[in-house]
Order: structure tokens, then C-alpha cells, then sequence
């Protein structure tokens, strides 16, 4: 049986990442569409999408949800 270390909705439930136990990507979906993956770099305690790189969980969520956005203007 495989556990999700994490299941998160953020922008206000039109976004949803997932990291399952013990790995460091992320997988994103966007209203219920995939939408990528990030990855958690453990060596500089950051997470990083599209080559861009974030500081905290919290930034990369903004940032995505940031993403759509604008794009659905």
C-alpha cells in the first residue's frame, strides 16, 4: 500500500500537489488536470519547477497559483 507523505489544495481548491512517502517530486494538477512537477533539492533545502527555484513549499505554491492567474485572464 503506498502513503502520500503529503496532499495539500491551495488557490482555493483549484490547485492540488501531491508528494508521495519518502520522495521529492511533487506532482501538480490544476483543476483537476496535471499540471507538472516540482522537486524538493535536499542539499539546499529548496524546492525547485521550470528552473526556478523557491525557498519554502509555501513561495511555490504562490507562485504557481500566480501562474494560473494570469494565464486565466
Amino acid at each position: 500500500m503506498k502513503r502520500h507523505a503529503m496532499s495539500k489544495y491551495f488557490g482555493s481548491g483549484a490547485g492540488h500537489v501531491l508528494r508521495q512517502h519518502n520522495s521529492a517530486v511533487l506532482l501538480f494538477s490544476w483543476r483537476g488536470k496535471s499540471d507538472g512537477s516540482a522537486r524538493y533539492v535536499e542539499r539546499v533545502n529548496r524546492y525547485a519547477r521550470d528552473g526556478v527555484e523557491y525557498p519554502c513549499l509555501a513561495a511555490l505554491l504562490r507562485a504557481v497559483e500566480a501562474e494560473h492567474a494570469q494565464k486565466e485572464r
